[in-house]
């Protein structure tokens, strides 16, 4: 499998697919961290390249300012881009009804830098264009109501590693975080009759079925 994480912040992948991102690499995929926001050579940057190292992912920094992601055709053309690079076939992006304005411009991104890639033939089958699953959200609502995946990673065996790597992002008020994460892991990991779990929600864009590799399988 590849595996791209499109994300609006550094710490996002870790904080709501970090266990599921790690599982892969340490199997032998190809994983990458697309991040929209900072640069590699900002302190939030240098936190992300440092977390994505401990976790064997590779990771590509945007440079978008926080809290300013926007959908407009020049940042479309940079995930684009971004995505045209690794060839992914599967990616890991926000939840469509996220309440953060810049995670909810991300998947408004991915899904327009999809549609770009599919137009240009950039995938010259549409078997080829990546499978879309949306992650968790701050406290699993987003502005219509409670995330409800369909998909569960069990986590509890990554879950040390996943809480490592969260906590080298210290210019984050990581309080606020990891209570809640620990909270929504748990309560997936009931849903799927684990420990702990990450969830996700399979998004058919271009009516396209779930006939890959499983995620986190």
């Amino acid at each position: 499998m590849r595996l791209m994480a499109v994300m609006a912040h550094p710490d996002d992948a870790e904080i709501w697919c970090g266990g599921t991102l790690m599982m892969h690499a340490d199997r032998g995929d190809d994983v990458r961290i697309c991040t929209l926001s900072y640069t590699e050579d900002s302190q939030r940057g240098l936190e992300g390249k440092e977390s994505a190292r401990k976790m064997g992912c590779q990771v590509e920094f945007l440079g978008m300012q926080d809290a300013g992601i926007r959908d407009t055709e020049e940042a479309v053309d940079r995930v684009w881009r971004c995505i045209e690079s690794f060839q992914p076939d599967t990616i890991i992006t926000h939840w469509h009804d996220d309440m953060h304005p810049d995670h909810e411009a991300t998947f408004c991104l991915v899904r327009r830098a999809l549609l770009q890639c599919f137009l240009n033939e950039t995938f010259t089958e549409i078997q080829s264009v990546p499978r879309i699953f949306c992650c968790d959200s701050l406290s699993s609502m987003g502005l219509h109501g409670p995330f409800k995946p369909d998909r569960y990673v069990d986590v509890t065996d990554s879950w040390d590693k996943k809480m490592a790597a969260i906590n080298i992002h210290q210019s984050q008020p990581l309080r606020i975080f990891l209570e809640m994460i620990d909270k929504q892991c748990r309560s997936h990991g009931r849903a799927s009759g684990k420990k702990r779990a990450e969830g996700f929600l399979y998004l058919p864009l271009f009516g396209l079925t779930d006939n890959g590799p499983p995620l986190g399988g």
